[in-house]
């Protein structure tokens, strides 16, 4: 069975005695492996108590069946309900797992960690029809998910997260709920007895402030100021940005930019229109978007988008150096944006 949003958190503090098998899966691998966590510490309390947690891995399994079955079946010398983690990787463990189910001694719950997995996964298939199995799935994080995240980590503590410092936050963390958790703990340890969190904080820990690099290249770019796109192209090359990542970037920022100007022919106005965005627009940037959205016609986002489009495909497809075709796309959308 699929669990739903709903039902979620309930099911993590206290999985039902029915269900003999979790499948938790999903390209956030951090939230992935904090769910698995959870759901162990809720039947064990202590993840890492060896009498009452071991781990599994799936070709381990597949050479040797009978080490799944053993600690499926084994009685916990403390007492309790037992956990068995298993790390799966392109396995199919479902025939192993329908053994399982037909034994008369059930001890323990197993837990399967994965990463991404497609509908036509064996394993992913088995477990969402069976009816003693459940299945998880992880997706990045949401910017309310971010935000919960923020507020969880920082009110206890006493922080009051400035809302220029908070958008910047959205913008650059929620890729993987781990690294945000860890960059978040980063900044209350940073902001120690100070209860005001500022941007400037916030950038100096939070990617050591080379998160700023994209955003600076992008808007460079979108704003046609030549000489910032030149040296921002520098620094990200320096910093070890590839091409292909500036290229989604720049797409992703015309497509809010449609976005607003979208949200403008119905009626809103340029500012109604940018704070109606999610995630935010950095307040740092905030009046370069506002101009930019005066300039970036909805045909003339179309133009660039097919532009960049075509480099990424060329850095894919062709032998030439990817930095020089992304460096001509790039200037070539901040000469459209001079023009017009």
């Amino acid at each position: 069975m699929k669990v739903l949003t709903r039902n979620l958190n309930a099911f993590l503090n206290k999985p039902p005695d029915h269900v003999l098998a979790v499948l938790i899966y999903g390209k956030d691998a951090g939230l992935v492996h904090e769910r698995v966590l959870r759901i162990t510490r809720a039947v064990v309390g202590d993840a890492a108590d060896p009498f009452r947690v071991s781990e599994l891995g799936s070709s381990e399994i597949l050479s040797d069946p009978s080490k799944l079955t053993d600690e499926f079946t084994a009685q916990c010398l403390v007492g309790g309900r037992r956990v068995v983690r298993i790390r799966l990787g392109s396995e199919n463990l479902s025939d192993s797992l329908r053994a399982l189910f037909k034994l008369p001694k059930q001890n323990a719950l197993i837990v399967v960690e994965a990463g991404f997995l497609s509908a036509s996964s064996s394993v992913r298939r088995f477990m969402e029809k069976e009816a003693k199995t459940a299945v998880i799935a992880c997706y990045q994080d949401t910017p309310d998910d971010l935000s919960s995240l923020i507020s969880e980590l920082t009110k206890p503590q006493g922080l009051n997260i400035s809302s220029a410092a908070k958008n910047y936050l959205l913008n650059h963390l929620g890729s993987d709920r781990m690294v945000s958790r860890s960059e978040l703990e980063k900044l209350v340890l940073f902001a120690g007895s100070n209860a005001d969190v500022s941007i400037e904080d916030v950038v100096a820990i939070i990617g050591d402030s080379s998160a700023f690099s994209i955003e600076e290249l992008v808007y460079a770019a979108a704003s046609g100021s030549k000489d910032t796109l030149n040296e921002s192209l520098l620094r990200t090359a320096a910093e070890g940005f590839s091409t292909i990542a500036l290229l989604r970037a720049t797409q992703r920022h015309l497509h809010r930019l449609l976005l607003a100007s979208e949200i403008c022919a119905g009626g809103k106005t340029p500012s109604e229109a940018m704070k109606i965005l999610r995630p935010p627009v950095i307040f740092t940037f905030a009046q370069q978007f506002l101009k930019q959205l005066g300039v970036w016609t909805p045909p003339l986002i179309g133009t660039a988008l097919e532009l960049l489009s075509t480099a990424e495909i060329d850095c894919k497809s062709t032998r030439l150096p990817q930095n020089i075709i992304g460096e001509r796309a790039l200037l070539r959308l901040s000469q459209i944006a001079r023009k017009n």
